[in-house]
């Protein structure tokens, strides 16, 4: 036999199988697609030059990991469905004379067809999307489009290529493989190979209930986001194995205990459905478990991405609340603490850049505060033990203490405190602290008089540790300073003083000057060095929040274009794993229910049992993906802290509002597939 007629006959079984052929070429090139896109991202370095855009190489690239394993799955995925349907073909082959060596050839050429079209449809679907997910990227970014139409990477288009060609050689070897080991009977029998009623497993279900709930433990009780980092990861792993485990065995168990409720299984819809359902449960179990993974997975993307990047604004006020400010710490050579000069020097430096430049100040404040980190242990702050400190930054019970005058305090405020030695007023961020009526500051103890509602000074806002806003008067100020001055060991200590500016300028307009205003605060910093020396170094502060903006617009957008992207794929995903579940359940149940309408039963009794199967099964992955996402929400929402997300309200809403997206493209997906079931087990 020629090649030519094995490339017929390869063609005529794609064309033949077109139900089948055409989604797992679609999946392959919508995955090409994306992973070009992702590739061309990294190595497009117009666009990683604009504004914010230095983040896109690095995000992408863990997109791009994120990819070669997704695509690995699904194309493994939808070619183990076709081999199933496939095999009794193959094995008409082999009685009708051809060998496994000409059968495979068969098989060689529909991979070389099917697969090379998703290839070529891939890459050219990624080259003519490549420059909208450009426009995209540059929206999202808030920075001007980059033009230009050089986007066809050559290098790109070979890695794409050679790494889904050896995916895809990959599984032609897989198929060869268990072509080889079936003889004919059972390449005949096998795509009608059932699985016996099953026995509830319960090592399996114990094991799923554990893995789950320890999964779930982890998540509701980690309170330090430090600590979330670390075992994020171990919760999703843990809750992965426990949802294939108790859908494996729970979902038998659900069954079984349906079939012994008598006034619901003897009905004629429910015991079709159940029987039917109960008697292939194994292989059930492993797509529901899947959807419910990619829809958890979908929903908490998204949700997450669009929440740090819809939050940003808020984000830079409460961390950024000026436009600039400017500070430093500076021991000058005679041992003093001149930080001041630091800060004069370069706030004339910013007023003399503003009046060159054509900005106009409407806002100047200076601060002086003493800023420390310390452990907390009740109502007492430990200062001079490091390992202490250690384990409390790592157990969540790390502060930053900020600490200033009560002169200071008036001066910010224009309100008087009136506090005597030993006294001291308090701001407390973090309202679960333990502080009520004194607060032991290492070994020094002072009276709390009053608790403010506010603080004067900006305050770090972070998830990962509290904050506590002191005020005591001078005496005692000098007292804690001196105190951590002996115990310089620890840490250095320095009083902070910084100039803080408003603008009526825009952000745009302050960064456009951004490389001038570092020039000159580092003149004037330099000139301070220079005319009166150091011993032991300084330390300076320049925060503009024009920088920030962009830096948090290049990190949030570039995780949003990634969130979404992959929050796509895994909803492909999810429809894909639908579609081939209910094409192959609709091929096995075809028969039975042929019979069912031989025996007398009506169309649309047919009808309303296969809704009844369908409904008892499908709808349980999405109420397991929300319980997993409500148990997931407050380890998530300590990991946003970290990214300096702290609207809990915010996260929520978006949550419940992909949540809620996500269900109504379920119920799409559930009557389209339903209908290409019903169309299936209709068939004669």
């Amino acid at each position: 036999m020629g090649n030519g007629l094995y490339a017929k006959l390869a063609f005529d079984n794609i064309r033949k199988n077109r139900r089948l052929y055409i989604p797992q070429m679609l999946t392959g090139a919508g995955l090409i697609a994306v992973f070009y896109i992702m590739e061309t991202i990294c190595k497009d370095e117009k666009l990683s030059s604009v504004r914010g855009g230095s983040y896109l190489p690095t995000i992408m690239q863990l997109g791009i990991y994120i990819m070669i394993f997704i695509s690995a799955v699904l194309i493994l995925y939808t070619n183990s469905f076709l081999m199933k349907q496939r095999k009794r073909e193959y094995g008409l082959y082999n009685v009708l004379g051809m060998d496994k060596k000409h059968v495979g050839r068969v098989m060689m050429f529909e991979a070389v067809i099917s697969q090379g079209i998703s290839i070529i449809t891939g890459l050219c679907l990624g080259v003519l999307l490549y420059k909208l997910c450009q426009v995209f990227v540059c929206r999202i970014l808030n920075v001007d489009t980059v033009l230009g139409f050089d986007y066809i990477v050559p290098e790109t288009l070979i890695i794409t290529g050679l790494m889904f060609a050896g995916i895809y050689l990959f599984t032609f070897i897989i198929n060869r493989i268990q072509l080889a080991r079936l003889n004919p009977v059972e390449l005949l029998k096998s795509a009608n190979t059932g699985e016996k009623e099953p026995r509830i497993k319960w090592v399996i279900l114990v094991i799923g209930l554990l893995t789950l709930g320890a999964g779930y433990y982890i998540s509701l009780t980690t309170v330090n986001p430090l600590k979330a980092l670390v075992v994020f990861f171990i919760a999703v792993g843990l809750i992965i194995i426990g949802t294939y485990a108790i859908f494996t065995a729970g979902s038998i168990a659900l069954l079984k205990f349906l079939k012994k409720r008598t006034g619901f299984y003897y009905h004629k819809k429910h015991m079709t459905a159940v029987s039917g359902l109960l008697y292939r449960m194994k292989q059930n179990a492993v797509g529901l478990a899947s959807i419910c993974i990619l829809s958890t997975a979908m929903i908490v993307m998204i949700s997450a991405t669009v929440s740090l990047y819809s939050g940003l604004e808020d984000t830079l006020d409460k961390n950024y609340p000026y436009d600039i400010s400017v500070g430093g710490n500076f021991d000058a050579a005679d041992g003093s603490d001149s930080g001041e000069l630091v800060r004069d020097a370069m706030a004339k430096a910013i007023e003399e850049l503003a009046a060159r430049e054509g900005l106009t100040i409407s806002e100047k404040r200076t601060e002086n505060y003493l800023n420390f980190g310390c452990a907390i242990n009740g109502d007492k702050l430990i200062l001079d033990d490091y390992d202490e400190m250690n384990i409390a930054f790592g157990d969540g019970l790390f502060v930053s203490v900020y600490l200033i005058t009560e002169e200071e305090y008036t001066n910010l405020t224009g309100n008087k405190l009136e506090l005597q030695n030993n006294d001291i007023a308090v701001c407390l961020q973090d309202s679960m602290l333990d502080i009520d009526n004194s607060l032991m500051i290492a070994d020094m103890e002072f009276s709390i008089r009053s608790k403010l509602p506010d603080y004067p000074i900006s305050m770090t806002n972070s998830e990962i540790f509290s904050n506590i806003g002191i005020v005591c008067n001078e005496d005692d100020f000098a007292r804690i300073y001196n105190y951590q001055i002996e115990h310089d060991d620890i840490y250095d200590v320095y009083v902070s003083h910084i100039a803080r500016y408003n603008f009526d300028n825009t952000d745009d307009e302050i960064y456009d000057i951004i490389d001038v205003i570092w020039d000159e605060t580092g003149r004037a910093l330099g000139d301070v060095v220079s005319e009166y020396g150091s011993d032991n170094g300084y330390s300076y502060t320049v925060n503009i929040r024009a920088e920030m903006k962009e830096s948090l617009f290049g990190m949030y957008g570039s995780l949003l274009f990634l969130g979404i992207v992959l929050g796509i794929v895994f909803l492909f995903a999810t429809v894909l794993i639908i579609y081939y579940k209910q094409i192959s359940e609709g091929y096995e149940d075809r028969a039975r229910f042929k019979i069912m309408r031989n025996v007398g039963m009506s169309h649309k009794e047919v009808k309303s049992t296969i809704r009844s199967q369908i409904l008892i099964v499908f709808f349980l992955p999405i109420v397991f993906a929300a319980i997993h996402v409500a148990v997931a929400f407050p380890i998530l929402r300590r990991l946003l802290g970290v990214l300096e997300l702290t609207q809990t309200g915010l996260f929520l809403l978006c949550t419940i509002i992909v949540f809620l997206v996500f269900i109504l493209i379920y119920i799409i997906i559930y009557y389209l597939t339903a209908r290409t079931y019903y169309k299936i087990v209709s068939e004669n």
